[in-house]
């Protein structure tokens, strides 16, 4: 009992450690002017366009899709689920408003090309490290990352979680162009290569650094490569 109590106190801590690691990812690739994520580049075009915080509008539309979510996989929902949907978009605020009082914003690194590549792939591995230790987690997922398992279970395999995702992707970052959100070579890397990224931290970092407080943390059920 105090072991499965331990396990969870310690899920709940790395889980929100994974997200504020997360939003540090997402706030790095900001800076970069590269590009973020495709579900990110789509919130920040349309609460940009909305005059809405980021943070606010993002835990807005997660709610709104948890419920249908919710209603189609009962498994998504968790600790991990609530502080993804509800917190994760202000860790990124927060991240943002740190380092414009450092004197570093998106402007000041605009005509850097040399350091914004290398924010770019900092924020790629930052972004990576922290969905590779919040998957470790096993406490709920974000509706987002569960829309292309429905489709896939749902369809009976028809449409792999693979191009499921592509698909969701593809027309979040259409949205966020129509938005007038920033779409670049980041957002392209990120949908192409966070899979294999993630896979390498889970197996070769996350399972060797805290795999003893999961237990069985080798033998867990983990998305495929493109399951992200």
């Amino acid at each position: 009992m105090k072991g499965k109590r331990r396990q969870l106190v310690m899920g709940i801590i790395l889980v929100f450690a994974a997200n504020v690691i997360l939003g540090l990812g997402i706030a790095l690739l900001r800076l970069s002017g590269f590009g973020t994520d495709p579900y990110t580049c789509m919130n920040l075009g349309i609460s940009g366009r909305l005059n809405m915080n980021f943070g606010t509008y993002q835990m807005l539309l997660n709610a709104l899709l948890f419920i249908p979510v919710f209603i189609l996989d009962r498994r998504s929902f968790g600790v991990g689920a609530l502080v993804n949907m509800f917190l994760l978009g202000y860790f990124v605020e927060f991240f943002m408003y740190v380092f414009s009082c450092m004197g570093i914003t998106i402007e000041g690194l605009a005509g850097s090309l040399g350091i914004r590549i290398l924010v770019l792939f900092a924020g790629i591995g930052v972004v990576c490290f922290g969905i590779a230790l919040y998957l470790f987690c096993d406490l709920g997922a974000a509706p987002y990352d569960r829309l292309s398992v429905i489709v896939e279970t749902y369809s009976h395999g028809r449409i792999p979680f693979r191009w499921a995702r592509v698909c969701l992707d593809i027309f979040s970052a259409v949205v966020g162009i129509a938005m007038g959100a920033v779409v670049g070579i980041g957002t392209v890397i990120i949908a192409f290569f966070t899979g294999p990224v993630v896979s390498f931290f889970r197996e070769r970092v996350i399972e060797k650094m805290f795999g003893d407080l999961k237990g069985q943390a080798s033998n867990r059920s983990w998305p495929s490569p493109h399951n992200m």
